[in-house]
């Protein structure tokens, strides 16, 4: 009796074993299909120019990330992004900022202008995303210098132009 009950518990386990394998390619491949990306971000402010398409973001009082640091080839340090009301960043196509290393979320964290101030949010993203390398665990507002890093990315807030001017 004791080794049909344990035969069953092996069938048992073989099954959710494998089951559980099934679950996790079909939800890669899905994963591969989403991250049908473009080889550019979308809304970049621009590189000087005049070649790059205008961003699409609106409202908000001027603030943008500028990139101190990256390791994606689309994304060069010294890159400007204008911030608007809301403008998302993540791996997915329908984000403002596209980030295409493999430790972004397909949506992974949101800026948003409320209150006269931005707020950063993490969108329940695996790998987190750090403000001054710390991760951010609800809504916090953002400060003119904050560092903000998604991946392998690290933003610099900047709420005035001065501040950009200065640093050239």
């Amino acid at each position: 009796m004791l080794a049909l009950v344990i035969t069953l518990l092996r069938g048992l386990f073989l099954i959710l074993l494998y089951l559980f394998i099934f679950r996790l390619t079909v939800s890669m491949i899905e994963q591969l299909r989403n991250s049908d990306l473009p080889n550019h971000s979308l809304y970049p402010a621009g590189n000087g120019n005049g070649s790059s398409p205008k961003p699409v973001v609106t409202g908000g009082d001027g603030a943008v990330l500028q990139v101190v640091t990256s390791r994606e080839a689309h994304i060069k340090s010294g890159e400007i992004f204008q911030l608007g009301d809301i403008t998302k960043l993540g791996r997915g196509r329908g984000n403002h900022i596209i980030l295409d290393g493999h430790y972004a979320s397909q949506e992974h964290a949101c800026i948003l202008y409320k209150q006269g101030q931005y707020w950063i949010e993490d969108l329940g993203s695996l790998n987190h995303t750090y403000l001054n390398n710390v991760p951010i665990k609800k809504q916090t507002v953002l400060a003119n210098g904050d560092q903000i890093q998604i991946g392998d990315v690290i933003f610099h807030f900047v709420r005035w132009a001065y501040e950009m001017e200065s640093n050239k």
